[in-house]
């Protein structure tokens, strides 16, 4: 009888406590009360889960840390603002002053003499990256979320060590949890014997990380070749052949962007901040950052893309990748092309897709019809009925994994990355996007497009509606964890 009013109280004690934490952390609308939620109807387990999974946390002085190495090398590298670039992109002046919001939250500024290739299948991916790390005669460094060692994976690996036993600058970042496969594997004994620098990223396990969300990651996908090359897109280094084939959804389909220019310094200047993020503590270390590749890579000037990088995560001072993306949809003029592998917006994107819609603009979104998540392939089902009815077509791949994360707008900006179209992407994990201002390219993409409609089936509106109550209600039930996913 006496634990009856303590269990209350308790109950009563917690509700009170994380919620006025909740509203002090001002998170999004929908996010805040989905916690809310769990916490009043699961007040003891819902505790663990949010501080599982609701801080975000990296801890206040490594966020300063990681400010202070971003600027460090920001101003080593010379990225600095251009107004005479920034006044010439050939782009519509709603893009010009998105990207001057862009470099005045991040500091990174648009660039131009760059030479831009797309790389549309992991097979040319692959060719590439050991091409060039073969032909590597200064630094070979690479950031991934997945490393799984297995397949044509394995002659990227071994490239790396044939480019540091022959003096190469090799170091690999690995996330700690994603890339777990490679990290309990024979590869990193094998390469750190060649010379190779080797270091998990967020490491789990460790009692300094039992205070940080084990479900933080960094999901950031980077190689730099000799200070010079850069790889930036959603491609894991994975062999589709070989990666998750005990799932039922296919081989993954994703691109890479070969990069050659002055916009490498920002690849660089990411990939620094990473490392040094995982491996100085909390200390601001000059030494250290003077050890790592500074080098500032020339122009090309065969092709002269403009791009502009945008690093996210808790790391940052703000949610600058989702506010350019709904600031991009409302910006659009003509069409808007969204492809990505997990698609839960939150209601401000859903909405700014159906205004796109109704002003008239070709609005198509691209997604998997198997996917690696029952939540998310449910959720975001749960969301389809509401933009078709706006006037958004939503075609489902049919022909794998299509793990591709880009959004086109009106056949002149191109954002390609590894942000997916959820609030894991935009709020929590390490992300970085690339913005690429280039005709030429977004006919690249364009093309791209095609080859993934022509695999993709549209749904149907009519056919939609008429699916079965406990089909609907099963997505309804998933769609209030959609904040959370």
């Amino acid at each position: 009888m006496i634990a009856t009013p303590l269990t209350f109280f308790l109950h009563i004690l917690i509700v009170v406590g994380l919620g006025l934490r909740i509203i002090y952390r001002k998170l999004a609308v929908n996010t805040a009360l989905a916690w809310l939620i769990i916490i009043a109807a699961l007040p003891f387990f819902g505790v663990g889960f949010y501080f599982l999974f609701g801080d975000h946390k990296l801890g206040r002085k490594r966020l300063n840390l990681g400010r202070r190495i971003r600027a460090y090398y920001q101003k080593a590298f010379g990225i600095e603002a251009d107004d005479e670039l920034a006044r010439e992109i050939e782009t519509s002046d709603y893009f010009k002053d998105l990207s001057k919001v862009i470099s005045k939250e991040t500091g990174f500024y648009p660039s131009d003499g760059n030479t831009i290739k797309l790389l549309s299948t992991s097979e040319k991916t692959i060719s590439n990256i050991i091409s060039d790390i073969d032909a590597a005669k200064k630094t070979c460094l690479m950031e991934f979320y997945i490393i799984d060692p297995a397949g044509k994976v394995e002659s990227v690996l071994d490239a790396v060590i044939g480019a540091a036993e022959r003096g190469v600058d090799c170091k690999i970042l690995a996330d700690a949890l994603g890339s777990r496969a490679f990290f309990r594997s024979k590869w990193p004994e094998k390469m750190r014997d060649a010379g190779v620098e080797i270091q998990p990223s967020l490491s789990v396990g460790s009692i300094k990380s039992i205070s940080k969300r084990t479900d933080l990651r960094n999901h950031r996908k980077l190689v730099i070749i000799d200070q010079k090359i850069g790889y930036i897109g959603s491609f894991n280094l994975v062999d589709p052949e070989c990666f998750n084939s005990d799932k039922d959804c296919g081989e993954w389909v994703d691109i890479m962007v070969r990069v050659q220019g002055h916009a490498v310094s920002s690849f660089l200047c990411v990939f620094n901040t990473d490392f040094l993020f995982d491996t100085v503590g909390s200390e601001f270390d000059r030494d250290a950052m003077d050890e790592l590749p500074n080098e500032t890579p020339s122009n090309q000037h065969n092709r002269d893309a403009v791009l502009q990088l945008i690093p996210s995560g808790p790391e940052m001072s703000s949610s600058l990748i989702y506010e350019t993306l709904v600031s991009a949809i409302f910006g659009a003029r003509e069409k808007i092309v969204i492809i990505t592998p997990y698609f839960v917006p939150d209601e401000s994107i859903r909405l700014a897709l159906a205004n796109a819609a109704r002003r008239g603009l070709d609005v198509s979104i691209i997604v998997p019809k198997q996917v690696d998540s029952t939540m998310v392939k449910y959720a975001s089902e749960s969301m389809y009925r509401e933009l078709l009815k706006a006037g958004v077509k939503i075609f489902r791949y049919t022909d794998g994994m299509l793990h591709t994360k880009a959004v086109l707008v009106d056949h002149e900006v191109s954002f390609v990355g590894t942000v997916n179209m959820d609030m894991r992407s935009f709020y929590l994990n390490l992300e970085v996007t690339m913005v690429v201002f280039d005709a030429d390219f977004s006919s690249d993409m364009s093309k791209l497009t095609d080859t993934y409609l022509a695999k993709s089936n549209e749904v149907d509106l009519e056919f939609w509606e008429e699916r079965s109550g406990f089909q609907q209600f099963k997505e309804n039930v998933f769609r209030l964890v959609g904040p959370l996913l």
